[in-house]
């Protein structure tokens, strides 16, 4: 129990630290994603490996917001857009060229903003959609680990990162090798990553929340399949973002 202990200690003063020093950032944040719905877009979520979780952690959740859809490399096979051995090559988020492709699987709107997520936020395919984002006039946040993205040389040809691009760009509050706990004073496993940026995404929900209710406005929250007429408000909150959220 004292590895548990160590951990559990080291990742909540880690958390403490994020609530503080990102607070800003994630009520900025909330504002542009609750500007966002009163303007009828969808929050385009697109995350890579690990950012991934960031994006299913608001993507269509029960106590969470409507307005967002998920971006997803696995959809360039499951389309047919590439071939399986394509998706499986170890370069394949140095393909600048399919973030175009990406795009162009879904229904995206002037009026859609975008999180993107990664680590190190220099990976060729996302730093190629933020550009692509802020040339045809969508808000860009990214969410990637500062001390890594510090440290990391660009793989996209124009040598830009995701953190030159985007309008505003919350820390994960990761180390560099997202490791946390010093287990003998040369060696440090475990990782906060995930973690932060799942808390990160539900306070940003909160915010967003707190921001729309308290001018007076509707927030799109959806309900628990267990709450008795969750089924017929999801659909009537669904049904306005049709062959958007789910394309």
């Amino acid at each position: 129990m004292l590895a548990t202990k160590s951990f559990f200690d080291a990742a909540k003063s880690r958390l403490e630290v994020i609530k503080e020093s990102q607070r800003e950032n994630v009520l900025a944040a909330a504002k542009m994603m609750g500007d966002c719905m009163e303007d009828n877009g969808v929050v385009q979520l697109f995350g890579l490996d690990h950012g991934i979780a960031f994006a299913m952690e608001l993507g269509y959740r029960a106590g969470g917001l409507m307005p967002f859809h998920k971006m997803q490399t696995v959809d360039l096979v499951m389309r047919g857009a590439i071939s399986d051995a394509e998706y499986n090559d170890p370069n394949l988020y140095d393909r600048t060229e399919l973030a175009e492709t990406l795009w162009n699987l879904y229904n995206i709107v002037p009026e859609d903003m975008f999180i993107l997520v990664s680590f190190a936020g220099n990976e060729g395919i996302i730093v190629e959609t933020a550009l692509r984002a802020k040339e045809r006039g969508h808000k860009v946040i990214a969410v990637v680990s500062k001390a890594l993205a510090a440290v990391s040389e660009s793989r996209h040809p124009s040598g830009k990162k995701l953190t030159d691009l985007a309008d505003l760009v919350i820390d994960n509050g990761a180390d560099a090798e997202d490791s946390l706990v010093d287990v003998d004073g040369v060696h440090k496993m475990n990782q906060i990553a995930t973690i932060s940026g799942n808390i990160i995404a539900q306070m940003i929900t909160a915010e967003t929340y707190h921001y729309l209710t308290s001018q007076g406005k509707d927030c799109p929250v959806l309900l628990s399949v267990n709450v008795k007429g969750a089924d017929e408000h999801n659909k009537a909150m669904s049904d306005k973002y049709i062959g958007r959220w789910e394309s």
